[in-house]
């Protein structure tokens, strides 16, 4: 009894890794897969939190030490803003409301990203 309730853990948590690899959502089955827009915006907001983090994490390391970490954060500022071009442009050509609505929290994020001074 004890491997068959260890069997079925491992099938479970084998499909919430696939699940969260895939579709970057913490699930048992998985929803109904992206537009290719909504993939798109997706990528764009992955690029930008990712990038964000560095920002953050370079801010932080500099304060610490008591560096200028002006240089360190300039490649991830420009990736920021790079997403942030392509998202404008995106957003003109979007015909899906749910992936509109996400290019627009999107925007949102950034542009509070920005106004913080991160």
């Amino acid at each position: 009894m004890t491997k068959f309730l260890m069997f079925i853990f491992i099938v479970v948590a084998g499909l919430v890794a696939y699940n969260y690899f895939t579709t970057g959502e913490i699930s048992l089955i998985p929803a109904a897969s992206l537009s290719e827009e909504e993939q798109e915006v997706k990528n764009l907001a992955d690029r930008f939190h990712k990038a964000g983090r560095i920002v953050r994490q370079a801010q932080r390391s500099a304060g610490v030490g008591g560096i200028a970490g002006v240089n360190l954060v300039e490649p991830d500022m420009s990736e920021i803003d790079q997403v942030e071009r392509e998202l404008a442009a995106l957003m003109d050509t979007l015909e899906s409301e749910s992936a509109w609505n996400d290019a627009r929290q999107l925007e949102r994020e950034i542009e509070i990203f920005k106004k913080r001074g991160n």
